[in-house]
């Protein structure tokens, strides 16, 4: 009888104990999420709209220096807020003096990238940026550029977002539709087989376009690209 008396009372210790902590860390949970919501807004508008890589960073350590309290009743809830704090801080005093300064806003945010120029694309900049090709047109024909040819300029902005400048003969949309997409069948110096059958052409063909625009060494091409209409466009390396 009486072991079951002990039983009982600490059954209901362990449930008072179990329905304690959670009542703390729903209490601590929302008083961290009160403070990084404060230490954003103080933070501003622009910082988290146009994220560079110095704020993402900030942004991340400050997600995770609220979880670690909130996660362990332990840890003194004043060390997160303390954390979040400083880091909002030194966010505010850095944006003060990227505001003030362009040399401590290239250090952070670095200087826009001139992917393509005057309709050819810039190779040591996509290198140095570490950007492909693939990755390349995969923003362009995100933003409804299709055709290599019909972009004049492509700048990759601090904040990773490629902004471009069409040719002045672009016309969206086109007058007639297309007999297909415009397809690459060289990049980076490699055929893309896949890509040669789908518009129904050989690699003796390709070799044949190479020659007549003066190409010998497949590696040389950076690009080779044929549209819509059947025409081909080619950019080597060295351009």
């Amino acid at each position: 009888m009486n072991q079951n008396y002990i039983n009982g009372n600490n059954n209901l210790s362990y449930d008072f104990e179990r329905k304690m902590n959670m009542l703390v860390v729903l209490i601590r949970s929302i008083l961290l999420y009160i403070v990084v919501l404060i230490s954003l807004r103080v933070m501003g508008k622009g910082e988290i709209a146009e994220m560079n890589s110095f704020d993402l960073v900030i942004t991340l350590l400050i997600a995770e220096v609220a979880a670690v309290p909130m996660e362990n009743n332990n840890i003194p809830i004043i060390n997160g807020v303390a954390a979040v704090t400083g880091l909002a801080a030194m966010q505010i005093v850095i944006s003060y003096l990227a505001l003030k300064s362009r040399t401590v806003r290239v250090l952070l945010s670095g200087k826009p990238s001139l992917l393509i120029e005057r309709g050819k694309i810039n190779y040591k900049e996509l290198q140095r940026e570490r950007v492909t090709i693939d990755e390349l047109l995969e923003q362009l024909r995100i933003q409804g550029y299709f055709r290599i040819m019909d972009v004049q300029y492509a700048i990759l902005e601090t904040d990773g977002n490629l902004s471009v400048l069409p040719t002045p003969s672009y016309k969206n949309p086109p007058n007639s539709a297309f007999n297909h997409l415009p397809v690459s069948l060289i990049i980076d110096g490699k055929i893309i087989k896949h890509n040669l059958n789908i518009v129904n052409k050989d690699i003796n063909w390709l070799e044949g376009i190479l020659k007549s625009n003066h190409i010998e060494n497949l590696k040389d091409v950076l690009l080779c690209v044929i549209d819509e209409n059947e025409k081909i466009y080619i950019q080597e390396k060295k351009n």
